[in-house]
């Protein structure tokens, strides 16, 4: 993995500490450096951008619903609901729904992000059965159950 700058680097290296610290089997991919933890029963992934010459961005992203038909009703409900949320925006890629939000690195502490990866985590599980409800698809959990399940041959 490449950095921009060392604000970046130490960034990236303080998120990796902090996932090991809280989470008991967070995941690294080796190709991006993305860091996975589930919380709850919702999957994150995390990365770390630069931003600036002496900043950094740490991008936390939910996988909320998957497989779902993005129609125009999805998109407008979700652009409505995002105006009313604390924390975090719906986006709609593929036929994917994820829930993303962004805080600043540098000063970042292992109780912001946390607090972060709650927030973020449970607005992800509040609205999950939502929208499978509404427009189909299924949560992120249930589609990691349904892979496990394939997997064991089941």
């Amino acid at each position: 993995m490449e950095f921009d700058h060392d604000t970046h680097r130490e960034t990236h290296e303080k998120v990796g500490r902090y996932l090991t610290e809280l989470f008991d089997k967070p995941f690294q991919d080796p190709d991006d450096g993305h860091y996975y933890v589930t919380y709850g029963s919702t999957v994150l992934e995390l990365s770390v951008d630069g931003y600036g010459p002496e900043e950094a961005i740490v991008r936390l992203v939910a996988y909320c619903v998957q497989g779902v038909d993005v129609s125009e009703n999805l998109e407008r409900g979700l652009l409505e609901t995002n105006l009313d949320l604390p924390v975090g925006a719906f986006a709609p890629i593929g036929r994917d729904v994820f829930l993303c939000y962004s805080v600043f690195g540098k000063a970042l502490d292992s109780r912001g992000l946390l607090n972060a990866i709650a927030a973020v985590a449970s607005t992800s599980d509040d609205y999950d059965d939502r929208i499978v409800a509404r427009f189909g698809g299924v949560t992120a959990l249930e589609k990691l159950r349904q892979e496990g399940a394939e997997a064991d041959g089941g």
